[in-house]
């Protein structure tokens, strides 16, 4: 038997983040509920929700 969960046991769950309004594409175990990826990363949703944060203020794309 394989370790880890195989396909039939992962689920995508698509939410929508109430702070920043970004949807947050999650794929889940189904049998345990663990989280195994996440985008956004949760990093990434902390850094948008700061005061400070702009589009293009991480990467410009000039350089």
């Amino acid at each position: 038997m394989a370790d880890g969960p195989q396909p039939g046991d992962l689920r995508l769950v698509i939410e929508q983040d109430a702070t920043t309004g970004t949807y947050v594409y999650k794929t889940v175990d189904r049998r345990t509920g663990d989280i195994l990826q996440q985008f956004p990363r949760e990093d990434v949703l902390r850094f948008m929700q700061a005061e400070h944060y702009g589009p293009g203020e991480v990467f410009d794309g000039l350089t």
